[in-house]
């Protein structure tokens, strides 16, 4: 009895997480091409701030667009 008590307790746990995560935010699997000199600077002021390039452009775009 022990055992089932724990199953329902875990599928009841389980339940309740994948609702409050049903709407994730979209992500947008796109490819961009950058010029040379362009994706340079973007690397080189990503790592002063410790950040990948991506990460770094993500932040760019969201104060670009007030986000």
């Amino acid at each position: 009895m022990a055992f089932e008590d724990k199953m329902n307790q875990l599928k009841k746990s389980m339940n309740s997480s994948s609702l409050t995560n049903e709407d994730p935010a979209p992500r947008i699997s796109k490819s961009y091409t950058l010029k040379q000199n362009i994706a340079n600077e973007l690397a080189m002021r990503a790592k002063e701030k410790e950040l990948t390039a991506s990460r770094y452009l993500e932040q760019l775009l969201k104060k670009e667009f007030n986000l």
